[in-house]
């Protein structure tokens, strides 16, 4: 039987960064995958889930923060490393990141670095982990709403990121149940939607089953 490699996602948006701690972390024995910000990361998060992630603060599209905050609710027990060049340990902002360690780039020493993974792989996290994960519903309600005009519309939580975004196209999958992507991170949404008839949302539900996908 053989020995089983610990894993690790980097995410950063510095391609350099990237490469450069894989290749220390992969030196160390450990297998590495990396993701260039939050977004992309909760997409390599739906094939396999790394025993600890290492993460960068400030990114495009979805920030560190607003990442590790989605991962809190949804992998609680996944440890988590919260790495920037902007704040330092001292300051308040970096304290306030929803993660179980902070180390700054600058003069961060790989043996520090190694010493926090073993502590947070193998030792018991201080604080809970036995609390049920935010799983939103396999099939979403859909929840009216004003689009940005001021027209009526609908509104889904997406399942992966957590955002709430307007449905602008419905695809239609039969038996009143519906899909939607999410305009953030691509997911597919199942959802389902009981609006009056008389509603001017339910033209839009109605032109989706007749033609298949409707333009909101």
């Amino acid at each position: 039987m053989g020995i089983l490699t610990a894993s690790i996602l980097f995410v950063d948006d510095d391609p350099c960064m990237r490469e450069v701690m894989a290749l220390i972390l992969s030196e160390e024995g450990y297998e590495v995958s990396g993701a260039e910000d939050g977004l992309d990361a909760l997409i390599r998060l739906r094939s396999f889930v790394p025993d600890l992630i290492i993460c960068d603060l400030h990114m495009p599209r979805m920030s560190g923060v607003e990442f590790l905050s989605v991962i809190r609710r949804r992998f609680p027990a996944i440890p988590v490393i919260a790495i920037s060049g902007a704040y330092d340990e001292s300051e308040s902002s970096s304290r306030g990141v929803m993660a179980d360690a902070f180390i700054p780039k600058c003069g961060c020493q790989p043996e520090a670095l190694f010493q926090t993974i073993r502590e947070l792989m193998y030792e018991p996290l201080k604080r809970p982990t036995n609390y049920h994960p935010c799983n939103p519903p396999r099939v979403q309600i859909a929840r009216n709403s004003l689009n940005s005009g001021g027209l009526p519309g609908l509104q889904l939580t997406c399942t992966e990121c957590l955002r709430a975004f307007p449905v602008t196209m419905v695809s239609d999958i039969g038996e009143g149940d519906f899909m939607a992507r999410c305009r953030s991170c691509g997911s597919q949404v199942h959802f389902t939607c009981d609006v009056p008839q008389s509603s001017p949302v339910s033209a839009i539900m109605t032109g989706a089953a007749h033609a298949g996908f409707q333009a909101g």
